[in-house]
């Protein structure tokens, strides 16, 4: 019965969804455009809170004194954030390519907006 009432649940909640379905191109479009919003903030996001550690960092460099210790851990600090740089440009770049399969342009310019171009109504 349990099942019965999750089955039917589900189905109450996807039918308004079907029902309202657009064209292919549409739903590809919106598809892309939901990706290239994603991309945008884990890009702003990313690079924001990477260049802000990069900053401290610095400084907890520059203020080490002399100190082995504390200019290793500076160091280490530098090392973390240039890492997480280059994860946010790998996230980036993934997407990217996402956005590229599913409008299936071939490719991927990380400057632009590929549903600007192909979505144009």
């Amino acid at each position: 019965m349990k099942k019965f009432l999750l089955i039917f649940a589900l189905t109450l909640l996807v039918v308004p969804f079907i029902a309202s379905a657009q064209a292919i191109e549409s739903a590809t479009c919106t598809v892309c455009n939901v990706l290239q919003i994603a991309k945008t903030i884990v890009a702003a996001i990313g690079f924001g809170i990477a260049v802000i550690l990069l900053i401290v960092a610095g400084i907890k460099y520059m203020t080490a004194g002399g100190d082995a210790e504390k200019a290793g851990a500076a160091k280490g600090s530098i090392i973390n954030a240039v890492i997480g740089i280059v994860i946010v440009v790998a996230a980036v770049f993934i997407v990217g390519l996402a956005q590229g399969l599913v409008l299936d342009v071939g490719g991927t310019n990380l400057l632009t907006d590929p549903c600007e171009t192909a979505c144009a109504q």
